[in-house]
């Protein structure tokens, strides 16, 4: 649908999509939750009694609290990965398994440590400072063989490590559980992930407006932006673009000749581009969308296309940057049989991408009706689950279908929009330009508030 020429995608946070029973993330699965499980980095249990010793090749951990006397404290630390793409953490907890299950305390308390450098050769006289105790967690009696302390304030969204102690407030009673050398049931934290849509609109500069006056004018229209889209004609620009977009995610096209990518005539300047894209956003970066046509017309084959992914995947990867996803965009008329058209002519093979996008299109506008979601989204989702891949959609767009006054748009975008949602889209973009085929912006008061409590995970 897009020309080469330079065009703008924003997105914003969308609706979360509806729980439900835990699945793997993408590959086109229901929307539900995913758990992570992050097995302890450190661990330790010191000695008030023994003050100098330190105990962390031992095989257990524990929060006593004797008065023979004997007094003792756990402390852990975990290192917890950035938030999956499409993803956002609605829970986490932290266990640990019982070792023994005899002279168990009534409670346990669960606090927050500042340090994250300490190593698990720290004694009680210099073990890191606690802070007081986030949670109090009551055991069921004894014989209890595991506890769990809610950690979802303290785990957030952001990667990095994190510290806790345990104390046991009960009077002649131990907690011994397992410590990471014991190589079975050690202290987990346990991330529960949900999946996420974000929603934008692809549109162009107007009326001699610039990149910023685009974003703002959209914004008005929708709300706030938690992303956004940038076509170029040929390689990328250097960054950071047409716009600094700040913490927003990105999902940058580029095109270029497959035949000039495979001669190397880019990879200098494609190799320091993925070196300098920013590492604290997920960056989407798609190569040559809706190639199909052009590979009809022949201006590259489609053996090309799929070896000029492959390079620019292998030059992507020598950034080491955790946050460039490989995006593939095709038309979504390409699995329609009608087209004639195989997919597999143009996916680059396994390994390549992280990501595989489509843009969907509602075509009968001028027969007067939109096409079901089901009908439109169901085989891009069965390609998408037969490669494994997360599905997402760059383009979505339809006319105000004869005889509407847009109120039956703004149903159908309700409806696809959720549809999409149910089956983990990573963002839906809406096309919101008016381009030489009719009008496809959202205007109208139901189109926009459509698209308004979208974005606003209404």
């Amino acid at each position: 649908m897009l020309s080469a020429a330079t065009l703008l995608s924003v997105a914003v946070p969308g609706a979360v999509a509806a729980s439900g029973t835990s699945t793997p993330a993408g590959a086109g699965a229901p929307a539900g939750t995913t758990e992570v499980r992050i097995p302890v980095a450190a661990d330790t249990y010191v000695v008030q009694e023994m003050p100098t010793i330190g105990y962390g090749s031992a095989t257990k951990l524990a929060a006593s609290n004797w008065s023979t006397p004997w007094h003792s404290e756990i402390y852990l630390r975990f290192p917890l990965p950035a938030t999956p793409a499409g993803r956002r953490v609605v829970s986490a907890r932290l266990e640990l398994a019982f070792q023994k299950l005899t002279e168990q305390p009534a409670a346990l308390r669960l606090h927050p440590v500042a340090s994250t450098s300490w190593s698990e050769s720290i004694t009680y006289a210099n073990r890191p400072a606690m802070g007081p105790a986030m949670t109090t967690v009551d055991l069921t009696g004894q014989g209890t063989t595991s506890v769990s302390f809610d950690v979802t304030d303290v785990v957030g969204q952001a990667a990095g490590a994190r510290s806790f102690a345990v104390t046991n407030p009960s009077a002649e009673s131990a907690a011994v559980v397992n410590s990471r050398e014991r190589g079975t049931d050690v202290p987990t934290i346990v991330i529960s992930y949900v999946t996420t849509t974000l929603c934008g609109t692809s549109y162009a500069r107007e009326n001699g407006e610039s990149w910023p006056e685009g974003l703002a004018r959209e914004e008005a229209l929708f709300g706030p932006l938690g992303a956004v889209r940038f076509f170029h004609g040929g390689p990328p620009p250097a960054w950071p673009g047409p716009l600094d977009v700040g913490s927003r995610a990105l999902v940058v096209s580029f095109k270029g000749n497959a035949r000039d990518y495979l001669a190397g005539r880019y990879d200098d300047q494609m190799r320091q581009w993925f070196a300098g894209a920013p590492r604290d956003r997920d960056v989407y970066w798609v190569y040559y969308h809706e190639p199909e046509d052009n590979i009809r017309d022949g201006e590259f084959t489609a053996a090309d296309y799929r070896a000029a992914w492959r390079r620019l995947s292998a030059l992507a990867d020598e950034a080491g940057n955790p946050r460039l996803f490989a995006t593939q965009v095709l038309m979504q008329w390409t699995v329609v049989p009608a087209s004639g058209r195989d997919w597999r002519d143009y996916y680059p093979g396994d390994g390549v991408l992280d990501v595989l996008a489509w843009d969907i299109y509602n075509y009968d506008a001028a027969k007067g009706r939109y096409l079901a979601p089901a009908t439109l989204v169901d085989p891009a989702v069965a390609v998408n689950t037969t490669v494994g891949l997360p599905i997402a959609v760059a383009e979505l767009g339809s006319h105000i279908a004869t005889g509407d006054d847009g109120t039956a748009r703004a149903v159908w975008v309700r409806a696809i929009n959720q549809y999409l949602g149910q089956r983990g889209s990573r963002w839906n973009l809406w096309f919101d330009l008016s381009w030489p085929t009719g009008d496809y912006r959202l205007r109208d008061p139901a189109g926009v508030s459509a698209w308004r409590d979208f974005c606003q995970g209404a």
